[in-house]
């Protein structure tokens, strides 16, 4: 079976997302890799997509894609797990398959790993989802693309107060252009 992986984009001042949930350049990195093979960002890229299985959100993250037409062009052609108190009345446009989970993470995890069979879980959109998975004890691996940015202000990933101290272990570094991939493994035991 795959592995959970919370997967973000992180400017250097730790924000996820502008104050009004703006990109901030935070994503510039992902749409201007090139298909040249010596881009390190394109190689981090085409390993995320090839072992995703399916793709867990929130439902602001759902909504924010929504908004501009859907999710056309999506590269994730795996299934969607959208946390949310309450299904939207219209699925979003596009070939992507959405499946909206009422009742917390660990029902939206088991979901999300029958459904990625021995591929990975991707936690990928919003601070409030991460969080609760992290709090919950549901991450296997962190990846954080640090980009070279101070937004100031924003969505913090990890500023949040059920968070308890988690020892992480360093399973790799690698410096792409304008971004550095960064992932860590999650410790057996939280630091007390």
């Amino acid at each position: 079976m795959g592995k959970t992986l919370l997967d973000m984009s992180i400017s250097l001042d730790g924000y996820i997302a502008g104050p009004n949930h703006e990109d901030g350049g935070l994503h510039h990195w992902y749409f201007t890799a090139s298909n040249n093979p010596a881009d390190l960002n394109q190689k981090v890229i085409e390993e995320l997509i090839s072992s995703a299985g399916a793709l867990v959100m929130g439902r602001r993250t759902y909504n924010m894609g929504d908004q501009y037409d859907g999710f056309i062009n999506n590269s994730y052609k795996i299934p969607h797990f959208v946390l949310t108190n309450q299904r939207p009345q219209r699925v979003a446009k596009g070939d992507t398959q959405f499946v909206f989970v009422t009742d917390g993470v660990h029902h939206a995890l088991q979901q999300a790993k029958t459904a990625a069979g021995e591929k990975d879980v991707i936690i990928g959109g919003g601070a409030s989802t991460a969080q609760q998975f992290l709090t919950s004890g549901l991450v296997d691996e962190i990846q954080l693309h640090l980009v070279p940015i101070l937004l100031g202000q924003g969505i913090t990933l990890f500023d949040y107060p059920e968070f308890n101290p988690l020892q992480l272990q360093r399973v790799r570094v690698i410096e792409g252009e304008n971004v550095t991939h960064m992932t860590f493994r999650m410790a057996k035991r939280r630091i007390s």
